[in-house]
């Protein structure tokens, strides 16, 4: 027992010292990869999660997502066995996509609108993609085909519904029946928008989301700037290339090649960079790659699951059992692949071009310049950011 708690705690500071030494020793490499995990979130990140952020703290603060939630109650009990507002999470994660599902799932565990059971629920299927990486990046930028891009994006839907499915049954002998199936929709809409609460105006919730906004964005680029590092440096050692090695033992006599599993594993580390060569893979079938891509996107990749996992830790979530339900998610994913494929198998198995050129020009033009018009956004933002904390400074002070 002692030896797992000094292991666990000395082990952290061994891989934070390597990571740095590991700067020190290729700080060229390290300087590129950070400025390639910058461009991601100046020219991706921040222009299309930050408004959903924003306007999801909103809804929340509003109690929009309350009085919405006592239409979606019925279904969402008989589906999922969580609160109607969860059918809200859902819609919003499947339209903005990692990480702000859990964010949101974290928000409401934190203000106690939703039990640890339920919250255990909702975090296993409210964690997905959003189609404007599933169907642009991928099906499009990747593939050259948007229809491959709605397969996966059909397949990774469908695979996030059936864990929500499958949790529903997760523990259900300590739920608190809070629930009144016999309570008129009326009266619990009055509840909720007559519940006497600390009042708190338009502005001052406005000044609140923006700041959440901004402080949960800045999280999730340090964490795509560090594992940028991380990926380059691990395959600067060559480190990438020996799992590859290994994993082709075991997997050599199923007839997967070394290129495969090192598509494969770069996908585990950062989906975008997985996906990509994934589809650059040549001498293997369509499905194969559509299958290990959307198998990538589901499972969502260490990158992702430490930013998801650092809003859950906030609560009593358990961290192991969510990791878990991704996994299933991403192999209900790959399954769902190969059992709905003859169906739109005329429509998908079509000749696809390398696109290894057009990525490249996709790369040079998104990762590795930053425009200066970024800056302006930065100092708007910043603006922004400053006022909301005056505002409050000074409502302190009348």
């Amino acid at each position: 027992m002692k030896n797992s708690k000094l292991l666990s705690s000395i082990l952290p500071g061994i891989i934070v010292l390597f990571f740095i030494m590991s700067i020190v020793i290729f700080p060229k490499e390290s300087i590129e990869s950070a400025i390639v995990g910058m461009n991601i979130c100046i020219n991706i990140l921040i222009p299309s999660l930050l408004p959903f952020l924003i306007g999801a703290n909103l809804l929340i603060n509003l109690k929009v997502m309350d009085i919405l939630g006592v239409f979606l109650e019925k279904p969402s009990r008989i589906l999922f066995n969580v609160p109607g507002k969860s059918s809200l999470i859902f819609a919003i994660s499947i339209l903005s996509g990692y990480p702000i599902g859990s964010k949101l799932t974290s928000n409401l565990r934190q203000n106690n609108q939703i039990s640890k059971v339920e919250a255990q629920r909702l975090a296993s299927f409210c964690s997905t993609s959003g189609p404007l990486f599933i169907v642009g990046s991928v099906g499009i930028g990747m593939f050259n085909n948007s229809k491959i891009g709605y397969f996966i994006l059909l397949c990774h839907y469908i695979g996030a519904l059936s864990i929500g499915i499958l949790f529903r049954f997760y523990n259900t002998s300590s739920d608190i029946k809070s629930y009144n199936s016999n309570t008129s929709i009326l009266t619990r809409l009055k509840k909720i928008i007559f519940y006497e609460d600390e009042e708190k105006g338009f502005y001052s919730i406005f000044g609140d989301s923006v700041r959440n906004g901004i402080n949960t964005i800045l999280v999730v680029c340090g964490f795509v700037i560090v594992f940028s590092v991380l990926f380059k440096i691990l395959t600067v050692l060559k480190f990438i290339d020996l799992i590859s090695s290994i994993l082709f033992v075991f997997f050599h006599p199923f007839n997967i090649s070394i290129e495969v599993i090192q598509a494969f594993i770069s996908g585990l580390f950062e989906i975008t960079i997985g996906c990509n060569n994934v589809s650059l893979l040549s001498g293997t079938s369509l499905i194969f790659k559509i299958s290990i891509c959307t198998f990538i996107i589901s499972f969502s990749g260490i990158s992702i699951l430490a930013q998801c996992c650092n809003f859950l830790s906030h609560t009593d979530i358990n961290i192991p059992l969510y990791i878990f339900g991704k996994l299933l998610h991403g192999v209900n994913s790959f399954l769902l692949c190969y059992i709905l494929y003859p169906i739109f198998k005329n429509t998908l198995d079509i000749q696809t071009f390398n696109n290894s050129i057009f990525y490249n020009i996709y790369v040079d033009k998104v990762f590795t310049n930053i425009p200066f018009n970024n800056s302006i956004f930065f100092i708007f933002i910043f603006i922004v950011y400053i006022l909301t904390y005056i505002n409050d400074i000074s409502k302190k002070i009348v």
